[in-house]
């Protein structure tokens, strides 16, 4: 079975994720910095949907070199997870040079002492391939990439690379710009067994009562849009 994890912003996307026949849901917030830690609050009411809920650890947009403070943010958000007893967080750290900050991911993953996944900070990696190595050598579960390219369809043999070097000790989880359209083919080509997407779709911000002058949207996880994702790698 292909599982499929789908990247969550809110309460709404996570019961529409459920809905459409999600496996996975990861959580985040703030979508347009591609995503950062979620409130206490949406990690408590996601986390009573009956599907495994993987955590966003990152204290904000930009790169993924933190300071020392970022860290403490990161640590003490990782206590929160463990209080609200998530299946799993999702995290990633490089150093100045584009590498995996092995001392600062392992400090991390022993505050946490469960399941993780390295997300696309490995997309901004100096070197993609080592990056993954490094990974696995840590003890994350899974590595969610787009093999270093904006889309995952132009970074599919850098993903191929990565599932044929190490996918027997960590799984590769491809993403950025699956659909069901191209699910299949990434899936072949790579023969990765996981898929990662926010399956989103744009609407009215509180179902238009606004004032007449604004016309704010918001971007959400659209449940046709997931089952049709499922329905495409079955």
């Amino acid at each position: 079975m292909i599982a499929i994890e789908v990247a969550c912003n809110g309460y709404q996307s996570a019961l529409n994720a459920f809905t459409g026949g999600a496996h996975r849901i990861e959580l985040f917030e703030n979508i347009s910095e591609g995503g950062c830690t979620p409130s206490a609050g949406m990690i408590h009411l996601v986390n009573q949907l009956p599907l495994p809920v993987f955590v966003m650890i990152r204290p904000r947009g930009g790169d993924f070199c933190y300071t020392s403070i970022e860290i403490d943010m990161m640590l003490h958000d990782i206590e929160i997870c463990k209080l609200a007893k998530v299946a799993g967080i999702v995290f990633g750290c490089l150093n100045k040079s584009g590498e995996v900050d092995k001392s600062i991911n392992q400090l991390l993953l022993n505050a946490w002492g469960g399941k993780a996944t390295f997300h696309r900070a490995i997309d901004r990696s100096s070197n993609i391939i080592n990056a993954a190595h490094a990974v696995a050598d840590l003890g994350f579960e899974r590595i969610l990439s787009s093999g270093g390219a904006q889309n995952v369809s132009d970074g599919l043999v850098k993903l191929k690379q990565m599932q044929d070097d190490i996918g027997h000790l960590i799984d590769i989880m491809p993403g950025a710009g699956v659909t069901a359209s191209n699910a299949k083919q990434i899936i072949k080509y790579t023969n990765c067994n996981a898929l990662h997407s926010t399956c989103k779709i744009t609407q009215a911000s509180n179902q238009g009562v606004m004032n007449s002058l604004f016309n704010e949207t918001v971007q959400i996880t659209g449940v046709e849009a997931v089952r049709a994702l499922v329905a495409s790698v079955l």
